[in-house]
């Protein structure tokens, strides 16, 4: 199910086009991913032996984080169309990028310990979101970098 959604997300990412997203939309998807990955984070770290659970079929954090990738991803490109900023441009277009790694290793974890992990690095990832969207001078204070494979 999860490589499903990785393979739509991936189709989904090259084929959006600018003006699909913005800063607020990347906002409440991050807002509403952070909370809930740190709860799912919490509650994997008792019994971190334990085998790991696959997300139930309809998952509504797995269905955020695809949307996330894709307005991340397109808010990328929206800047990149106005001129803007690289280093922004940089950083959403790598975290849609980081959502898929992300998704990638729930799908990889054999131990509750595992997802843990997995929730915990995407609550850093959609905390790091919420900040750089609703305030882009952070994003314009860091140091600007290629974006990777250009």
């Amino acid at each position: 199910m999860i490589r499903t959604a990785l393979c739509a997300l991936m189709l989904a990412c090259a084929l959006t086009a600018p003006g699909l997203a913005d800063a607020a939309r990347v906002e409440a998807l991050a807002t509403r991913i952070a909370p809930e990955a740190e709860r799912r984070a919490d509650l994997y770290k008792s019994a971190p032996a334990a085998p790991a659970d696959a997300p139930a079929p309809g998952d509504a954090l797995l269905a955020d984080l695809t949307d996330f990738a894709l307005a991340a991803r397109a808010l990328s490109l929206e800047i990149e169309a106005s001129g803007g900023p690289q280093d922004l441009r940089c950083i959403f277009r790598g975290m849609s990028g980081d959502v898929t790694d992300r998704i990638t290793a729930l799908d990889a974890a054999q131990t509750r310990a595992d997802l843990s992990r997995a929730y915990t690095e995407i609550a850093r990832l959609a905390g790091q979101a919420q900040r750089i969207a609703s305030d882009p001078e952070l994003a314009a204070a860091s140091a600007p970098a290629p974006c990777m494979g250009e």
